[in-house]
């Protein structure tokens, strides 16, 4: 062993005096973090996102049999797989460990790297007691942990290979790692999706060691999601599965318009250039991908009612011509049950202002925010309209029409500033009207809106019978289309204000004084 280490602690004089090396290992023990940045300097010469510590817990928690890391491309999940692998050989906490990936030549990387720092890192390699034994070649290792008295078996394999009776010395595999183990390829097809699933839950699954045998047994899976239906949803589905998501967003902003979002791991992801990063993907209609790569987000084009080829994007400002309406999909105050069960403030409320002009529909202003709050509501929605002159405000009633009718009438009244505010009650279905109005002016070619609004751009690719996500942007946003495809605006007149002779009843409520 070593005698002395790199690790140091600052004494009561200011200086630095080093650990004992029995300290060094005790706190490596403890605290994989730790050891990873005393032992592979390499492998941790960036400093280390603030999601780290979250990603090791589920693979140190000897209740989780089965982790499941969903990480964005980029995201240090190899790495950490690997650090994690030489943290078990370390303390002989396996014996037997298999490497997955999507084919053998991927598995054999990391088993290439584990040895390497047996025969190169000498640091990790002598304090720990570890050396090459008779096996030694790219897929298959043994290592000799004298410390000891043990030898520990590393394989390497692809999805489609063997992956059923491995026994090494009587020692089935205590440890699986499967780090990606899909491409484009096998994940594009529902044949191929199918075909890993079964191997993965059945072969790869049933071979680790049993829960009597070796109680902390543990098979780990890092992997980029491809599709909805691919092996990292299932297991999120799968409650055997301990899982936890890791985008390229903080949590906080994930949610947020792009110009709001914040990165992760700023240190190797700087936020402005994945802000960038974003909208060029929305330039290049490739959205999906972005959002699939880096956000951990899927859409599923077979079951999306829109396609983002539909969608024009503005590369220039709005236009300020238009004839504008205001939509919003409110928030209602929380119910008892709501708050009964902490659910205040997670619904999104949604302002579009959308413009027509020479038969095209664009979006010319939003805002959004999360909660239930009236003083917002009536802010905003006279900051919009009076920006953009709307002729109307006009919102879904369902469950709120007095209200909120009542709030912007005690507002207007309070201000001298007058709008034609008309609640929506038709009982349309949400879906129905989403996708009705919508898509009717996207498949024309109709629709227009900048780049810069990614939480619309994102609802309108997602979209479909089968989304769980946020759709109040696409909900407020059918609302104002709604009336702005109506014929009565291709005269300019509102149909809301008329008599039955087609006369405008009300036309100072039209626009602000």
């Amino acid at each position: 062993m070593l005698d002395t280490t790199a690790q140091t602690s600052t004494d009561n004089g200011g200086g630095t005096t080093p650990l004992p090396l029995s300290d060094v290992v005790r706190l490596a023990a403890e605290d994989t973090e730790f050891f990873g940045k005393t032992f592979f300097e390499r492998a941790f010469r960036h400093d280390s996102p603030p999601f780290a510590r979250e990603m090791w817990e589920p693979l140190e928690d000897p209740t989780a049999r089965m982790v499941n890391l969903v990480c964005f491309r980029g995201a240090g999940k190899t790495t950490r797989l690997r650090i994690f692998t030489a943290k078990r050989v370390s303390y002989g906490l396996s014996r037997t460990i298999l490497y997955v990936g999507a084919s053998e030549r991927d598995a054999i990387r990391s088993v290439t790297w584990l040895r390497n720092q047996v025969d190169r890192n000498s640091k990790w390699a002598q304090t720990f007691g570890l050396s090459r034994g008779s096996k030694w070649d790219e897929t298959q290792i043994e290592i000799l942990h004298k410390t000891l008295g043990i030898s520990i078996w590393v394989l390497a394999a692809g999805m489609t290979g063997s992956l059923r009776g491995i026994n090494f010395d009587d020692y089935r595999p205590d440890l699986i790692i499967v780090d990606d183990p899909q491409t484009d390829e096998t994940a594009a097809t529902e044949e191929q999706r199918n075909k890993t699933a079964e191997l993965l839950f059945g072969a790869v699954k049933n071979s680790l060691a049993s829960e009597v045998d070796e109680p902390n047994a543990k098979l780990a899976m890092a992997i980029t999601p491809q599709h909805k239906e691919d092996v990292s949803q299932l297991a999120l589905k799968d409650p055997q599965w301990k899982s936890l998501v890791f985008p390229c967003w903080s949590k906080e902003s994930l949610d947020l318009p792009v110009a709001q979002q914040e990165s992760s791991w700023p240190t190797l992801f700087p936020t402005a250039t994945l802000r960038e990063d974003k909208r060029g993907a929305i330039r290049r209609n490739k959205l999906s991908v972005f959002t699939r790569e880096m956000e951990c987000r899927l859409t599923s084009q077979e079951q999306a009612q829109f396609r983002p080829v539909w969608l024009n994007i503005r590369d220039v400002p709005a236009p300020r011509d238009c004839f504008a309406v205001l939509g919003i999909d409110p928030v209602p105050p929380p119910s008892d049950r709501q708050q009964s069960r902490g659910l205040t403030g997670k619904d999104w409320e949604a302002h579009y202002v959308w413009g027509r002009r020479n038969g095209e529909y664009h979006l010319l202003d939003c805002a959004r925010s999360r909660g239930h709050d009236p003083s917002w509501t009536i802010a905003t929605a006279f900051r919009l309209a009076r920006q953009w002159k709307v002729v109307r405000i006009v919102f879904d009633a369902v469950a709120y029409q007095r209200s909120l009718k009542w709030i912007f009438e005690q507002a207007m009244q309070r201000t001298g500033i007058y709008y034609s505010v008309i609640p929506i009650a038709d009982g349309m279905k949400k879906f129905s009207r989403i996708t009705g109005t919508i898509g009717s002016l996207a498949t024309n070619g109709k629709l227009w809106v900048g780049e810069e609004h990614t939480t619309f751009i994102q609802q309108y690719e997602e979209y479909g019978p089968a989304y769980s996500g946020f759709d109040d942007d696409l909900d407020a946003s059918a609302l104002a289309l709604q009336d702005l495809s109506n014929p009565f605006l291709e005269e300019g007149k509102d149909p809301y204000l008329m008599d039955d002779s087609g006369v405008e009843t009300l036309p100072a409520l039209r626009m602000c004084p």
